[in-house]
């Protein structure tokens, strides 16, 4: 049977798979906080499971509909 210690490669190809991750969102992603009610969290994650998408991408499609809606457009031209 073969123990690993807190700290041992495991641990840090671990720590260096989430440093790279969360680089990589820093560069690539803006981050936006929103508050909402108390036990809305839970409600839009079972609505956006429903729809087999992440809550993430449940909020993004949304925003994306509504800017739609208003006629806006917010898309950057260098990714087109």
């Amino acid at each position: 049977m073969c123990f690993r210690k807190v700290g041992d490669s495991m641990d840090e190809g671990k720590k260096k798979a989430f440093d790279y991750i969360n680089d990589f969102q820093k560069k690539t992603y803006d981050r936006i906080t929103i508050l909402r009610k108390k036990g809305d969290k839970d409600r839009l994650k079972a609505i956006a499971a429903a729809r087999n998408q992440t809550t993430t991408e449940f909020i993004n499609q949304a925003i994306d509909e509504k800017i739609k809606r208003l006629g806006l457009d917010i898309s950057d031209s260098k990714t087109e």
